[in-house]
């Protein structure tokens, strides 16, 4: 018994096989009539083919992120290895880099790192060192911003009691800003003052205060914003100029001018150059960051002094080099003359602080005396608007910062403050962008 039970028997398994046989054939006969191997066979070729396009289309999305990075932030042409005298610990102006990037017009940090956006506007990267930082989280926005004050605070004081980053707007007569008692939610839609919306306003500081954070700096406008379509007509902006035109940072334009606060936010935002990207008037810290760049860069505070020597004054002598120059530029009458054309009132030693009577306002960039560490006229030419709020007037809200063309530099320094209302423009007040 135990030796018959030990396996199947060979007729068995002969057995099972031809019914196996049968059954198999039954099936495949019924499935070929079926066309099911046909349509198996379909099927398979469709999903190669599909996958084949696929791959296609993968191959033709990878090109072109390599293409675009290749020619902006790495491979052979990687602009950042045109970056020079940069600790990366410390700032990292690669990764602010806008989307697109043209070209480094100056890759060495120790002169001014300078970049070409996608519009071909020029952004100088104003360095806030990491190292200053208590904050450990890019979202922790007081800290960073107590941080930030802090830096500018301590040795010399950039800062003042009296001013402060915050939304303001006119809800009528009366001012409104983020301090006031029970604001409203149509209250905070208004834009009429800094030209931003209460959570406009706070959603662009919160990303300037991370982009600060995260890269070690901020882009800043190379030139006071300029008006490319009055420099192609060489007219003169006068109050009806409005804000149509493009707002350009390029040399050789004329300063935007004859707008108010607001309307130079908006004009700041058109500059934009991608949907990454965030551009604004600076806000009260960034100015301040900017004045202590450059002192910590010049050795000294000169943003703080008497910037007659490097701003565009009335007891000034600077010697141009580029652009055109507008003498009393508010007359009616005034014309814009080429920087070689009669400049010799311009540049000669009677020109001084007894001599005020003889002023002009110049196309951006139009000297290099003005320029530091790559950002040209930030004392004198143009007063310049700001996102920052004069804490005590509700009829004087709005601030501008640095000198201008028509005072002696050593009372109005790149670093001053004045105040006016948030429905004056004129002449004297332009713009200039930051870009985080």
């Amino acid at each position: 018994m135990k030796e018959q039970n030990k396996g199947i028997t060979l007729i068995a398994l002969v057995i099972t096989i031809i019914i196996l046989l049968i059954l198999a054939g039954i099936s495949i006969a019924s499935l070929t009539g079926s066309g099911l191997f046909e349509k198996a066979g379909e099927a398979k070729n469709k999903s190669v083919e599909a996958q084949e396009g696929e791959n296609t289309t993968l191959k033709e999305y990878e090109d072109t992120i390599n293409g675009f990075l290749g020619n902006n932030l790495s491979g052979g042409s990687n602009l950042g290895e045109e970056i020079k005298n940069v600790d990366t610990s410390i700032t990292d102006p690669v990764s602010a880099m806008p989307d697109g990037t043209k070209e480094v017009v100056e890759g060495d940090a120790n002169k001014g790192i300078v970049i070409k956006d996608s519009k071909d506007n020029e952004w100088t990267w104003v360095e806030v060192p990491k190292t200053i930082f208590t904050a450990t989280e890019s979202k922790q926005y007081d800290t960073i911003k107590a941080d930030l004050i802090n830096y500018v605070t301590t040795p010399t004081n950039y800062r003042t009691s009296s001013f402060a980053d915050e939304w303001h707007a006119l809800d009528g007569e009366i001012l409104v800003n983020e301090r006031t008692t029970n604001l409203t939610e149509e209250q905070k839609k208004l834009n009429n003052g800094c030209g931003l919306t209460y959570y406009e306003y706070k959603e662009n500081y919160e990303k300037m205060l991370s982009s600060v954070f995260s890269n070690g700096g901020f882009w800043i406008s190379r030139y006071e914003i300029g008006d490319a379509t009055a420099t192609a007509s060489n007219k003169t902006r006068t109050a009806s100029s409005g804000i149509t035109g493009e707002a350009v940072s390029r040399i050789d334009q004329i300063p935007y001018n004859y707008v108010t606060c607001s309307q130079a936010q908006t004009l700041a935002d058109r500059m934009k150059p991608d949907t990454n990207k965030t551009t604004s008037l600076l806000f009260g810290i960034q100015w301040d960051l900017t004045c202590k760049f450059i002192d910590e860069k010049a050795g000294s505070a000169i943003t703080k002094g008497d910037c007659k020597e490097w701003g565009n004054y009335t007891d000034s002598s600077l010697t141009l080099s580029r652009g055109k120059y507008n003498v009393y530029p508010e007359s009616p009458t005034s014309i814009w003359k080429p920087f070689n054309e009669d400049t010799e009132n311009y540049v000669t030693s009677s020109q001084t602080s007894s001599n005020t009577s003889y002023y002009q306002l110049l196309t951006t960039g139009s000297s290099e005396q003005t320029n530091k560490m790559n950002i040209y006229d930030l004392a004198g030419n143009e007063f310049e608007w700001t996102l920052e709020r004069w804490m005590f007037d509700s009829i004087n809200p709005c601030a501008y910062r640095g000198g201008v063309y028509y005072l002696n530099g050593s009372d109005y320094s790149a670093s001053c403050r004045g105040i006016t209302t948030t429905s004056h423009s004129y002449i004297s007040i332009s713009p200039r962008a930051t870009l985080y």
